[in-house]
Formats: C-alpha cells, sequence, structure tokens
C-alpha cells in the first residue's frame, strides 16, 4: 500500500513538473518496473507451494505470463522511444509493441482453455458417514 501511495506521489509530481510539449514516460517505466517486480514475485511465491497439479495447467499462470510479456515490452517501449530521434527506429518500435500486444491478447484469450483442477482441497475435516463412530453425550454415558 505504500509501495502504491509513493508511485501516485512520484507520478503527480512527475506530471506537473515535467514540460507539456515533450513526451513523459518516467511513471510509465516506473510502473512497468513495479509491476514486474510483483509479477516475478508471485511466480516465486507460487513456486514454493507444492500443488496436485502443474502450475502451467492454471488459468491465473497464463494470465500473469500474458500481462509479464505485456509489462516487460512496455518497458523497453518506454525506455527506448525516448531517446531516439530516427523515425525508421521508432517504426520499429511501434511493430515490436504492436508484436507484444498481440501477443499478449492471444496469450489471454489462450487462458481460458488451461483445465484447472476443481477438486481444492479444503481446510475442514471430511468424516465419511458410513464410518462407525462412538456418540459422546452427558446422558449416554458408558459405565466401565
Amino acid at each position: 500500500m505504500i509501495l502504491i501511495g509513493l508511485f501516485f506521489a512520484f507520478a503527480s509530481v512527475d506530471y506537473f513538473l515535467t514540460e507539456k510539449s515533450q513526451f513523459n514516460n518516467h511513471s510509465n517505466l516506473i510502473s512497468s518496473l513495479i509491476l514486474i517486480v510483483f509479477i516475478i514475485y508471485y511466480f516465486y511465491e507460487k513456486m514454493k507451494i507444492v500443488v496436485m497439479y502443474p502450475l502451467y495447467q492454471s488459468i491465473i499462470f497464463w494470465i500473469c505470463v500474458a500481462f509479464f510479456l505485456l509489462f516487460t515490452g512496455t518497458f523497453f517501449f518506454f525506455l527506448l522511444v525516448s531517446y531516439s530521434r530516427d523515425q525508421v527506429f521508432k517504426q520499429q518500435l511501434v511493430y515490436i509493441y504492436s508484436f507484444v500486444t498481440i501477443t499478449k491478447n492471444i496469450l489471454l484469450c489462450l487462458a481460458l482453455f488451461a483445465t484447472e483442477n476443481k477438486e481444492q482441497p479444503s481446510d475442514e475435516l471430511h468424516i465419511p458417514n458410513h464410518m462407525d463412530l462412538d456418540e459422546f453425550s452427558l446422558t449416554n454415558l458408558k459405565k466401565t
């Protein structure tokens, strides 16, 4: 939560201090970098957990991969677009950005076809009905 507040403060200050006539990409770079770090941390946490099915079979994995691809692509796009004055280079960057965006959209569509295990283990204790367990009540005490 603190990181989000710091980012909004930085983006606001950056917006008001830069000239409006030139392309401002500082907040875009920072937001892409923050989201890349969050996704890598999410993958790290998911790898620590032992699951009954492979990670690549979950929908959320493919959604994270799609957005990881998008944010890494936009990070380098915003990094390189302001440092070049060559129009041919900028056109090539637009082609790369378009490829990254189309690939992200394809991965998001394919994420819907992931087979996720519907039987999730819960924290509740399930006792089968056919087990014969002794009943304990104060009115029906067995004397030994």
